[in-house]
């Protein structure tokens, strides 16, 4: 079976080069398209500034599957667009891959053993998304069914309908399979799989995704004064301010309340994949210097 990983990223080096890690060995390609959409391009950006670059094209490539498109991009569709013109026209499924989510080798091999016996024409994910660090993640509404479609049935000439929300459409003159989706929810409840999504960890990842947010995704729906208000606070407080700021907000997700359901941050039992845990204390430190700077 060939899987291609594909990733659209700008300045997203935060736990990059262990999400490449936790693929690699997986990939018949990682296709990467790099560069920033129209929001970005307004405020005289052309490319990423942070460690982004430097990690994709020094990523250890022995067997040549990493691919990068640097671009200008209107929006997300066609950034996800311009790598996928690279896909091999012999692989099987798509697997939609962000930057900040790293995935354990025994997931992984379950999925693709689940692909071969099942046939699959989706999946989605169960997204463990750390809030502020690594010992707490956001439930409640983060944790809906199928937020996260991750992996697509691929035939040849098949490209991105939409980024938002997650679609590929195949050519017509293609004999594609009957639609056969295996949801989040069950993926986690039968086989325990979930990607780790350190999305809202590091304090200038949290003011880059709000700012993008709000000038062209979510817009008014979000806090706004979101960072200053929930997250800082939240990270630096004690357990009665944590608990404070979250029974005041109905959790922690940035979208306002009367828009979504609940998102309490609960308590992470388990274990992290093994290239974060190794390198938690460097991240723990990077966090600190981001919130001092």
């Amino acid at each position: 079976m060939k899987i291609a990983f594909g990733m659209i990223v700008f300045e997203g080096d935060y736990v990059l080069q262990e999400c490449l890690e936790s693929v690699y060995p997986y990939a018949n390609q990682i296709l990467v398209a790099e560069g920033p959409v129209k929001y970005w391009q307004s405020r005289g950006r052309t490319t990423s500034l942070d460690r982004t670059n430097e990690i994709l094209h020094n990523f250890p490539d022995p067997d040549n599957k990493i691919i990068i498109e640097h671009g200008l991009f209107n929006e997300k569709d066609e950034q996800c667009r311009a790598y996928i013109k690279n896909i091999d026209s012999e692989t099987d499924y798509l697997w939609n891959l962000d930057s900040d989510e790293v995935y354990k080798p025994e997931d992984i091999e379950n999925v693709i053993a689940i692909l071969e016996k099942e046939r699959y024409t989706s999946i989605g994910m169960r997204s463990c998304s750390f809030y502020g660090g690594f010992d707490r993640y956001i439930g409640g509404f983060e944790l809906k069914k199928d937020n996260f479609l991750r992996i697509f049935k691929m035939y040849p000439g098949a490209t991105w309908k939409t980024h938002r929300p997650h679609t590929i459409i195949a050519p017509s003159n293609v004999n594609a399979l009957p639609n056969k989706h295996l949801d989040s929810d069950r993926l986690w409840l039968e086989h325990r799989i979930q990607m780790y999504h350190y999305s809202y960890v590091f304090p200038s990842q949290v003011k880059n995704k709000l700012e993008y947010y709000r000038a062209n995704v979510s817009k008014g729906f979000c806090h706004p004064d979101y960072y200053d208000s929930i997250y800082s606070p939240w990270v630096t407080g004690d357990d009665t301010t944590k608990n404070k700021i979250e029974n005041s907000w109905n959790g922690v997700h940035e979208f306002l309340p009367s828009i979504r359901e609940e998102t309490y941050t609960k308590e992470f039992t388990g274990e992290h994949p093994l290239p974060i845990k190794n390198k938690i204390e460097q991240y723990k430190l990077r966090i600190r210097e981001e919130l001092n700077g």
